[in-house]
């Protein structure tokens, strides 16, 4: 069996006295934790007090030292993570106690801490006074390895600021992450996240690597636009995380009832559409005091990281039940080896490239000034 990476983690270095996020994030957590707004269980008697929950909601989900993460990963055998930062202060206009450059920093310090486990990336908001340089220190002065954005927070994709990003990370030969879950948490705006958007930047910017995160779950028109916004170029990938762990179809929220057969038949549905060697694996996950082992996914899931990783490393056993076929090859280029290859670790001459596209910001306007 070939290594295992999860492409989509968070490592927090919040404390007591220094929050992460914005203070109106932690609070909307709290809120949806006390009322059960995303269980769809609001509704009197409104017992829970969510004041009582602020002052450690962060702190549940903290690892500023990495050990939750490590072990958790050790637990269920998975070789390395990429760590993805969350820049939130222009979603919700207020500052948070940790700024993104510091957060950058931290993952940098996981990185040397854990060499070849966790990889971090840098992800400043595209629309934060230079965005740019931070993000060019982030790779070139701290070594992160990658372009983390997050548009529902408040732009497209196609944006000049986003484009500015997106410029220099093909320049630095790194790759790009680019979120495409439409709700949650500070960043609820719903039709900046639609992954139909995510094909401009792919046409733009063809030679760049792009990966979707999410693949736009739970929404099924999304995803259906993630596949066909990823399968017309080779630098296109999707990684996919809530999918694997089931949805309630007839909601479309994150109850974690969607059965083995729709799981598989919706990966099949991606192979066949994106190519196996394009399918990224990733949890979206924190680990940390109250966040590991079982209770990594909540505990509505009912199993864990390693149950998740074991379920997927059976899956051509599994997926001949219902009669599709997936091959061991296949579940190691999903379960790490495109991971590899997009992180730089796991050169293999027979998937280079031998040309390149050698264009990007295609514009009618530039055309028409040509001479």
């Amino acid at each position: 069996m070939a290594r295992v990476i999860d492409f989509h983690k968070h490592i927090t270095n919040e404390t007591a006295d220094r929050k992460y996020y914005p203070w109106q994030q932690t609070w909307h957590v709290c809120m949806m934790w006390a009322y059960g707004g995303r269980k769809g269980t609001m509704k009197p008697p409104f017992l829970r007090d969510p004041q009582t929950l602020y002052p450690r909601q962060g702190l549940r989900i903290a690892d500023p030292e990495g050990k939750w993460t490590v072990q958790d990963m050790d637990e269920a055998g998975v070789d390395a993570s990429v760590a993805l930062p969350v820049d939130y202060d222009f979603s919700w206009g207020s500052h948070s106690d940790i700024q993104i450059e510091e957060k950058h920093q931290h993952l940098s310090e996981l990185q040397k801490k854990y060499p070849g486990r966790i990889f971090g990336f840098a992800g400043p908001d595209p629309r934060r006074p230079g965005a740019v340089d931070i993000f060019t220190r982030g790779i070139k002065e701290h070594g992160l390895r990658g372009l983390k954005l997050i548009p529902k927070t408040g732009y497209y994709p196609w944006q000049e600021e986003v484009y500015q990003l997106l410029d220099r990370a093909l320049e630095l030969g790194v790759p790009a992450a680019i979120c495409t879950q439409p709700s949650g948490g500070g960043y609820n705006r719903m039709r900046f996240s639609d992954p139909i958007h995510v094909d401009d930047a792919i046409g733009d910017f063809p030679d760049l690597t792009i990966v979707m995160l999410h693949a736009g779950a739970p929404i099924r028109h999304f995803f259906e636009n993630a596949l066909w916004s990823a399968c017309n170029n080779i630098n296109a990938y999707l990684q996919l995380d809530f999918w694997l762990r089931g949805f309630d179809g007839s909601k479309m929220l994150p109850s974690f009832t969607m059965d083995e057969e729709a799981v598989i038949r919706l990966l099949a549905r991606a192979r066949d559409v994106v190519g196996a060697h394009k399918l990224l694996f990733g949890t979206d996950s924190h680990s940390g005091p109250s966040m590991h082992g079982r209770n990594l996914f909540g505990s509505a899931t009912g199993f864990s990281y390693k149950e998740l990783v074991d379920w997927l490393k059976k899956l051509p056993e599994r997926a001949a039940r219902y009669g599709i076929t997936f091959s061991s090859e296949e579940v190691d280029w999903f379960l790490g080896e495109n991971s590899a290859r997009i992180l730089g670790i796991g050169k293999d001459s027979a998937w280079d490239i031998p040309h390149k596209y050698g264009f990007k910001r295609r514009s009618p306007i530039a055309f028409r000034g040509a001479s």
